[in-house]
């Protein structure tokens, strides 16, 4: 026989697809051909199921990040991040984490999060942002978690784990 692991996919059937439930609706439509065009160009729904919402469907996503011990030190998940202005951190708690509720489109970020960089050789453009926002800017890097390009929604739960006691 074949050997399986816990979370191995036994069987799919009509109603999943990958393991996942794929239930649909059934709807009557009419094909309706736009000015001379064929019956790929216009299919007409029921204004109600667009009224009554019942075509809306609710994704809810998952997105993880860690903050490790680096060589260079420990990443910290903060909303101390250099170079940004306020307004995009507006949606940050005090531990730069999103707040529930929060409606956040793609590049919002969802926790901040900076790295220690190694000493290099500065560019006359990091100098300028040294001098402007002094050490901070120089001795770290912006690593936040960022909505992903064609994602949006609310924020509707946060989960925090550390192996800290204090935490």
């Amino acid at each position: 026989g074949e050997t399986l692991q816990r979370g191995d996919l036994l069987a799919d059937g009509t109603s999943t697809s990958h393991g996942e439930l794929a239930l649909g609706k059934n709807l009557l439509v009419a094909y309706m051909p736009w000015e001379g065009f064929n019956y790929e160009d216009a299919i007409i729904l029921n204004e109600r199921l667009v009224r009554d919402d019942v075509l809306t469907s609710i994704h809810v996503k998952e997105y993880e990040i860690d903050a490790r011990d680096t060589k260079l030190g420990a990443e910290e998940i903060t909303r101390d991040i250099p170079n940004l202005p306020d307004d995009i951190l507006a949606d940050l708690d005090d531990r730069g984490i999103v707040r529930i509720g929060a409606e956040v489109e793609p590049g919002d970020i969802l926790v901040g999060k900076v790295t220690p960089k190694g000493e290099t050789e500065q560019s006359p453009e990091e100098r300028l942002l040294r001098a402007i926002f002094g050490e901070k800017a120089r001795e770290v890097r912006d690593t936040s978690l960022k909505v992903p390009h064609g994602e949006s929604g609310k924020v509707i739960d946060v989960k925090v784990y550390s192996r800290d006691e204090d935490h």
